[in-house]
């Protein structure tokens, strides 16, 4: 599902400006467009083994294969710790993945003890620096993955914090006697998404999978997808000769759901209207950080169902929808369109995207105009989705322009479902649609890119 915020920023590197548009959708694992550095603390200590330290190289080599390795793509970077930490290479060292495969096969086993905490600190100071090959000032992410399999004789906490206050990502790996408080004081929260842990060095292969599935989200999500602009394009009035435009992809949003309840529906519609909003919702990613869905009927008068961020967990708030009773009356699209703006977008987060989708079938009993246009005005983004013999007059002007973006039709109610996926891939581009103005692209070369992506 592709979302799409309306926040900008402009930051100025010498004489060229960049302007950030962020945007946010899922993308397969690891595709060849993700971004991050990562880099991978391996215990080295006497605990482990040369058998078991054997295992972590087949782990290390199963990770590293799923990246796409490039300078402006996925770079690695590695250090093994026992009583001191040593680096192995730096995020700059490689430009090929092979290369590093290569290492990974013949890595030196260092042994020793296990002072995980120095290996933190180190990781702090001499690989996630600009000197190392480290991009955080680009905004690329930053990502640790420590492998361990016991407790630590120095102290992590201090270390692990001020990697984390950096910005840095801190996955967890724990291997047979690891101690898992130790393992959370490390990683960062929550800790079901980057806290791991085997019984044994064999079980490592075993979670690979998963511990790959959630590095990859986690450089998609964060990542960003570099367009180049074709030959000179104009910004906010400045002519630029080259440069970027860079999409961070962030996946959250404020959705409010309104959906006309009036008489003219039927029983029968209505329940398909409840399939349409079920299947829309499904493809969500509904979290309180992320996505978050607000409900509300109208007819005479609006009727709140649940506000943003009611239902953290999908299935529950799934199930909502089946439940949702219908209510009849004649139907006020106004007024229901004041009372989402001042009861639902009011309350809604800053910095992402707020997003109202008006489902109708029928003739409004008052005025719409002014309304859409203080929603319009609160940044709100709306689309419209038509079913029946609805007032195309009303509609577009509640809807945003152009109306073959944001203006959905369905011949009737059983057709719906034919909009959902429609509907999200609108969604992705409405960014772009909205403001083309403040833009630095050029749009025929954006439109095949996402293309590319199977975005639109």
């Amino acid at each position: 599902m592709c979302y799409f915020t309306t926040s900008e920023a402009m930051l100025t590197f010498g004489k060229i400006h960049y302007y950030n548009v962020y945007l946010s959708f899922f993308l397969p694992v690891c595709t060849q467009e993700a971004m991050a550095d990562i880099v991978f603390l391996v215990d080295g200590s006497a605990s482990i083994g040369l058998k078991n330290f054997q295992q972590i190289r087949d782990f290390l080599f199963s990770l590293v294969s799923n990246f796409d390795v490039a300078p402006n793509k996925v770079r690695i970077g590695m250090v093994q710790y026992s009583d001191t930490p040593r680096t192995e290479f730096t995020l700059n060292r490689y430009e090929d993945k092979q290369e590093i495969l290569d290492y990974i096969k013949r890595l030196p086993y260092k042994t020793g003890g296990t002072n995980t905490g120095m290996g933190l600190e180190f990781l702090l100071k001499n690989h996630f620096v600009e000197e190392a090959g480290s991009r955080a000032k680009q905004q690329v992410p930053q990502i640790a993955v420590v492998i361990t399999d016991g407790d630590s004789q120095d102290e992590v906490e201090p270390f692990a914090q001020e990697l984390r206050q950096k910005g840095i990502k801190i996955y967890a790996i724990g291997i047979k006697d690891a101690d898992e408080a130790l393992l959370k004081k490390i990683a960062t929260q929550p800790y079901d998404q980057h806290v791991y842990s085997v019984s044994d060095f064999a079980a490592l292969q075993g979670i690979s999978q998963n511990i790959i599935h959630e590095l990859c989200t986690t450089v998609e999500k964060e990542g960003e997808i570099i367009l180049p602009l074709q030959g000179k394009s104009s910004c906010l009035g400045q002519m630029l000769g080259t440069g970027i435009t860079c999409l961070r992809i962030r996946n959250q949003n404020d959705i409010v759901l309104l959906v006309d309840s009036s008489d003219t529906i039927g029983d029968a519609n209505f329940a398909e209207i409840q399939r349409f909003l079920r299947a829309f919702v499904d493809t969500l990613d509904i979290r309180p950080d992320k996505v978050r869905v607000g409900l509300v009927q109208y007819s005479d008068k609006p009727y709140q169902e649940f506000l943003l961020g009611e239902y953290a967990d999908k299935a529950d708030l799934l199930k909502k929808f089946d439940n949702i009773r219908y209510h009849k009356g004649s139907a006020n699209t106004g007024i229901a369109l004041d009372f989402i703006r001042e009861n639902y977008f009011n309350q809604a987060r800053k910095n992402v995207p707020h997003i109202a989708i008006v489902i109708t079938d029928g003739v409004s009993g008052d005025a719409v105009e002014e309304p859409a246009q203080k929603l319009r005005m609160q940044g709100v983004i709306t689309f419209v989705v038509k079913t029946g013999g609805a007032n195309i007059v009303q509609l577009h002007a509640i809807a945003n322009s152009p109306q073959e973006e944001f203006l959905f039709s369905a011949d009737s109610h059983q057709k719906l479902q034919e909009l959902v996926e429609n509907l999200r891939r609108k969604a992705c581009i409405a960014f772009f649609t909205l403001r083309q103005d403040m833009l630095c692209y050029d749009e025929k070369m954006l439109m095949l890119r996402l293309l590319s992506l199977n975005i639109i």
